[in-house]
C-alpha cells in the first residue's frame, strides 16, 4: 500500500468521526427540545374576540376538528407528548422536527388515510388541524424547504414524511408503544382491567417486491375447472405482528412484527414479559393463547415464572387430548371429574354448552421447565398435572365421538364453565383488534415497500389505536377534564372555524365571528347573541 493510499484512508476516518461527533451533538440538542404542539400557539378566546373588533387577524380556517383539540388535551395528560421525541439515529440531515413528524403520521392514520398519495389533498389542506398539532402559520405559507420538490407541496413533501418512518428504528418505534402503554398504566387505565389478556398472531400480506419480507408455504383448497376440490401450494409474501391484547379495555400492551415465515411461538415469553413491564405486577391474571403458541415449557413458564393463569386449546395429536377425552366416560365425583351444563335460548339454542373439567391430567408430558423435558425419555420420569376441559355440546348439536375440543389450564376447573367463558374473550383480539385494526386503521397499507417502514407504520398506528381507545374510557375522559379545567379553556359544542391573532388563536362557532363583526344574524341558530357579548367581556356599543 503506497503513502497516498494511507493517507487518503487517514483523511476518510477522520471525516467520518468528525461528523459522528457533529450528529451526536445535534442529537443530544433535539433531544433538549420538548415537543408541544401548543408551545407556537396559545388559546385565549376573549383576546383573539377582542383583536377580531380591532382587525388584527393573522390568518382564519374552516375546521371540522375542533373536538381534536380534547384528544390533544389526553395525550398531554398522559405524557404522550414526552414519548415521541426520540433521537432520530437515522435522521442524518433535519429540518423538522422527529416529534413533529411522528406526530403528523399519527394524524395520518386518525383519520382514516390509507395512501400517502392521498396526504397532500386529505391532510396538508387542513390547516386548522396542522395548527393543532404543532405547525406554525409560516410553515404553512412557505413550508419547511425550498429545494426540488418540497417547494410544489406545503408544508413538506409527501415523501418527505414517508422517508421519515422509514427512518425510524425497531427500538425507537419499540419505545414509542411501550412507553405509552407505561403512561396509560401511570395514570390508572389499567385498575380497570379484569385481567384477561390474549396471544394472538395476524398476518400482515405484501408482495415479494417488499424488501426484508418474509417467505411461507401455504396449502390452500380450490375447485379446478371440473369443479373438483384440490389442493394447491402457494407463497405468502409479508410480515406477522404478534400482540397482547387487554380484552376488556381493548389496549394493546405489547407487540412485536417479524417476517411471515417465523412461528409465532418463538415470542411468547418475550412479550409476555415486556407486557407485564408496561402494565405492571398482578394487573395480567389469565393469558387466553391461540393453540399456534402451544409449549409445554413456556406454559409452565408461563404459570411459575410469571404467576399468570393460562387457557389454552389442545391439539389433535397430542395424548393429553386422548386422554382428555375418555374421561367423557366416567361419571363425575366432584373432587377430580366436575360436569357443567348452560340451557341456550331460541330455537337455535344460543349460549347451550355442554362440558366437562378434569382436574390433575398427567399425560402431558411436555409441561414443565427445560430440566423435566431433558427426563421425559427415562424411566422413571413422572409428568406434571395439568387442568382440562372437554366440550361435548354446542348450541344444541353434540360433538362426534373423537372431535370434541379440549382445552388446557392452570385455572380451577371444578366450575368448567367460567373456564370456557374466559377464553371465549380471546376471539376479542380477532374482531376488535386485528379486523378493525386491518379494515378502520389500514394496518395493512404501508408508506413503503421495505421492512423498516412496515414495522414503524405498524407500530404508530397501535400507539394512537392504543390512545384513542383509552381516550374513550371513563378514567380518559377524567384526565381531559382535569387538564382542560387546569388550563382553563373554555369549549364550544359547535366549533367551526379557527382564527389567529398573533400568538394567539380561538376556535369559535361562525355565528360568534359574525357577532364580533357588528354583522348579527337575525336568527341565530347556535348561539345567544346576549351570552356571547357577555360571556367574552364586549360592550353592545362597541360591537355596534
Amino acid at each position: 500500500m503506497n503513502c497516498k493510499s494511507k493517507k487518503a484512508k487517514r483523511q476518510a476516518k477522520l471525516r467520518a468521526q468528525r461528523r459522528q461527533v457533529k450528529l451526536e451533538k445535534q442529537r443530544r440538542k433535539r433531544k433538549d427540545k420538548e415537543y408541544d404542539p401548543r408551545r407556537y400557539l396559545t388559546r385565549n378566546q376573549k383576546e383573539v374576540a377582542k383583536r377580531v373588533l380591532d382587525g388584527q387577524v393573522t390568518m382564519i380556517t374552516s375546521t371540522g376538528w375542533a373536538f381534536f383539540e380534547r384528544f390533544l388535551v389526553f395525550l398531554q395528560e398522559v405524557g404522550f407528548f414526552e414519548i415521541i421525541p426520540v433521537d432520530g439515529a437515522q435522521f442524518y440531515r433535519q429540518m423538522i422536527s422527529v416529534a413533529l413528524l411522528i406526530m403528523t403520521y399519527e394524524v395520518k392514520v386518525l383519520l382514516g388515510i390509507s395512501s400517502i398519495n392521498q396526504i397532500p389533498g386529505r391532510l396538508f389542506r387542513d390547516r386548522a388541524l396542522l395548527l393543532l398539532i404543532g405547525y406554525t402559520a409560516d410553515q404553512l405559507v412557505s413550508g419547511f424547504c425550498c429545494r426540488g420538490h418540497e417547494d410544489k407541496q406545503k408544508p413538506m413533501h409527501k415523501n418527505t414524511l414517508a422517508d421519515a418512518v422509514e427512518k425510524l428504528t425497531a427500538k425507537e418505534v419499540e419505545y414509542i408503544l411501550n412507553e405509552a402503554v407505561k403512561r396509560l398504566a401511570e395514570r390508572r387505565v389499567f385498575q380497570q382491567s379484569a385481567g384477561h389478556c390474549a396471544l394472538d398472531s395476524t398476518d400482515l400480506e405484501t408482495t415479494k417486491h417488499y424488501t426484508g419480507a418474509g417467505k411461507k408455504k401455504v396449502t390452500v383448497r380450490k375447485r379446478d375447472k371440473q369443479g373438483k376440490l384440490v389442493e394447491v401450494v402457494e407463497y405468502k409474501y409479508g410480515f406477522k405482528l404478534v400482540a397482547i391484547y387487554e380484552v376488556h379495555l381493548r389496549l394493546i400492551v405489547a407487540a412485536k412484527v417479524v417476517p411471515i415465515n417465523q412461528h409465532e411461538s418463538n415470542f411468547t415469553l418475550e412479550l409476555l414479559q415486556q407486557a407485564i413491564a408496561n402494565v405492571g405486577e398482578g394487573v395480567i391474571q389469565v393469558l387466553l393463547i391461540d393453540r399456534g403458541f402451544l409449549d409445554g415449557e413456556d406454559l409452565w413458564t408461563i404459570r411459575y415464572t410469571y404467576h399468570v393463569h393460562f387457557v389454552v386449546p389442545a391439539k389433535e395429536d397430542m395424548a393429553v387430548t386422548a386422554d382428555a377425552r375418555a374421561f367423557l366416560k366416567e361419571k363425575p365425583d366432584g373432587e377430580y371429574l366436575f360436569v357443567a351444563e348452560r340451557a341456550g335460548q331460541g330455537e337455535k339454542q344460543e349460549g347451550q354448552v355442554k362440558l366437562i373439567g378434569v382436574k390433575d391430567v398427567i399425560s402431558y408430558g411436555q409441561y414443565g421447565d427445560g430440566a423435566h423435558q431433558r427426563r421425559i425419555n427415562r424411566r422413571d420420569f413422572e409428568a406434571n398435572p395439568i387442568n382440562v376441559i372437554v366440550v361435548t355440546e354446542w348450541e344444541g348439536k353434540p360433538h362426534q365421538a373423537g372431535e370434541e375440543p379440549v382445552f388446557l389450564t392452570s385455572l380451577p376447573v371444578n366450575q368448567p364453565l367460567e373456564v370456557l367463558d374466559v377464553y371465549d374473550l380471546r376471539s376479542l383480539i380477532e374482531n376488535c383488534a386485528f379486523r378493525e385494526l386491518k379494515q378502520g386503521w389500514h394496518i395493512g397499507k404501508f408508506p413503503k415497500k421495505t421492512a423498516e417502514a412496515v414495522r414503524a407504520h405498524v407500530f404508530l398506528t397501535l400507539v394512537i389505536f392504543n390512545m384513542t381507545n383509552a381516550y374513550r374510557t371513563e378514567i380518559g375522559q377524567d384526565l381531559t377534564e382535569r387538564g382542560i379545567r387546569r388550563q382553563r379553556l373554555a369549549w364550544e359544542e359547535v366549533n367551526q372555524v379557527l382564527v389567529i391573532a398573533g400568538e394567539y388563536y380561538a376556535i369559535f362557532d361562525i355565528e360568534e365571528l359574525l357577532i364580533f363583526m357588528g354583522c348579527e344574524p337575525e336568527i341565530c341558530w347556535r348561539v345567544d347573541p346576549p351570552e356571547v357579548r357577555r360571556r367574552y367581556g364586549l360592550e353592545a356599543s362597541a360591537i355596534a
